[in-house]
């Protein structure tokens, strides 16, 4: 005799059984068994849409990283181009060095505020950055 070997391999049949044809044991058991399986069921699917709505939230939260990383390089794409072009193609101007980093400073506070960020340690230096937030 073969073996089935996937769920297609089994033949599916309805059963109809009246209610007065099984043993009130037997009904109780029917519904227990079947109330076991509607909440392991609702459970399953709880957890699913759970997982769904963090996994959601996350994606939404990564976006609004994205978009602000992306708006903070298009301003400093900008405030460079203003930089050499004010500087007249003189990368070793000091003073052009300052600005670039008052606006990489300025353009970090600015996200902080759009995004509510704590203060932090700054990356390049170990000064902590206090902006008025």
């Amino acid at each position: 005799m073969l073996q089935p070997q996937s769920a297609a391999n089994y033949i599916r049949t309805n059963l109809e059984v009246l209610a007065n044809d099984i043993q009130p044991m037997e009904q109780i058991e029917l519904h227990r068994k079947t109330s076991e399986m509607v909440y392991s069921t609702l459970t399953n699917k709880a957890l699913l849409a759970h997982k769904l709505k963090n996994s959601l939230n996350n994606t939404s939260a990564q976006l609004e990283l994205e978009k602000a990383s992306s708006l903070a390089k298009d301003n400093r794409i900008k405030s460079l181009e203003e930089i050499i072009i004010e500087l007249g193609h003189d990368p070793k101007y000091p003073k052009g060095i300052q600005e670039l980093i008052k606006k990489k400073e300025d353009d970090i506070a600015a996200l902080r505020r759009q995004l509510k960020l704590p203060i932090t340690m700054h990356p390049q230096t170990t000064y902590i950055v206090e902006k008025k937030l």
